[in-house]
């Protein structure tokens, strides 16, 4: 078990993580909600979806690469492969199969539909937001296969990252179109943390936290309403645009999770966080089962009471999940082998992170 420093200097990147699942959700039931027909005001989603889309997403590929190289050197390549399936593999395949399967059940009910052909086709074809998880998994493995090049092994990474952000791989197949188009902001949260964060350099002054989320919206808004049309930047040619929207926001967002770590405000955040991935896998089928509740047992219209319930329901019932799996001894909902939930301890956090990944 870790010291409580060490789970105290990890303790920023929970919130960030936290900070960060709150706007996927967000972002997701949103897109949900407005193509299922709720009344949401065009212009609205239109510039909401392209900001938080144009950074929530490479956020969480920097900070999964935080721990990368720490979780490498522990586990060598035949163990860090096992435990990447055990812990991303595997639970794409549970959830994968079980949202597809209430959708084929529900496909009259949600935004997409699915079919029974769509469930056979999940070894290949990940299904909706679990492109994420799949690609995740081949950047692990990319990685692990790239540290054969030894010192050759940064550049090479760098290079191909960027010729494959510049030109993403235009195929779901395989999550080959994500992997490729975010896979530069994996590879820089490996080297972020080994060049600045475990310096210590890489600390946002508080002051500039709400400087770099107006200059992020402001410049959002600006690109979306005058420059381009709004649009979802990943993959389109406008690399530049993704890339300056990205920075500022993993800025902001790294910004504001070390301010509420290091005045242990806003707990809840954090906890969310620590729940990240549990919350990414079921966030879906209990915010759409939240719309549809809402809409034939109640009768609500109303997408901001739509948005704020579902909202908070897809981030709490996956909680809830976790712990009631935790509690029948059944750890297998989430991962195929069991690990503590590590809670971090209420005292001061730095911006320096143990050495390897703490869940």
């Amino acid at each position: 078990m870790m010291s409580t420093n060490t789970e105290a200097r990890a303790d920023w990147v929970d919130y960030a993580k936290g900070i960060g699942i709150i706007l996927v959700v967000y972002g997701h039931l949103l897109s949900s909600a407005y193509h299922a027909g709720l009344n949401i005001p065009p212009g609205f989603f239109a510039y909401s979806d392209s900001i938080v889309y144009s950074f929530h997403m490479p956020l969480f590929f920097f900070l999964a690469g935080l721990f990368v190289e720490s979780s490498f050197r522990k586990r060598g390549p035949g163990n860090y492969v096992l435990d990447k399936f055990t812990r991303i593999a595997y639970p794409y395949f549970i959830w994968s199969i079980l949202q597809v399967g209430m959708e084929v059940i529900f496909s009259s009910q949600t935004q997409k539909g699915a079919a029974l052909g769509d469930l056979l086709a999940i070894p290949y074809q990940p299904w909706g937001q679990f492109w994420f998880m799949y690609a995740l998994f081949l950047m692990h493995i990319t990685y692990a296969v790239m540290t054969r090049l030894g010192k050759f092994c940064a550049p090479a990474l760098f290079v191909i990252a960027v010729v494959l952000f510049i030109r993403p791989i235009p195929s779901g197949e395989f999550a080959l179109f994500g992997f490729s188009g975010h896979f530069l902001f994996f590879v820089s949260g490996i080297y972020f943390r080994k060049y600045l964060i475990d310096q210590q350099r890489c600390a946002v002054p508080p002051w500039m936290v709400l400087p770099l989320s107006i200059v992020l919206v402001g410049s959002g808004y600006y690109l979306f309403s005058s420059v381009i049309e709004p649009m979802r930047l990943v993959g389109k040619p406008y690399p530049g645009y993704f890339l300056f929207l990205s920075i500022l926001g993993i800025a902001a967002c790294l910004g504001l999770a070390q301010y509420l770590a290091g005045r242990k405000i806003l707990g809840f955040v954090n906890t969310l966080g620590i729940y990240s991935l549990q919350i990414f896998l079921v966030h879906m089928l209990a915010g759409v089962a939240t719309r549809i509740i809402l809409l034939q047992f109640f009768q609500i219209q109303n997408w901001i009471v739509h948005i704020l319930i579902g909202v908070a329901a897809a981030l709490s019932i996956p909680v809830l999940l976790q712990k009631i799996s935790i509690q029948i001894k059944f750890p297998y909902l989430f991962e195929l082998k069991r690990n503590k939930v590590v809670i971090p301890s209420q005292i001061s956090a730095s911006s320096k992170l143990p050495e390897e990944d703490h869940r």
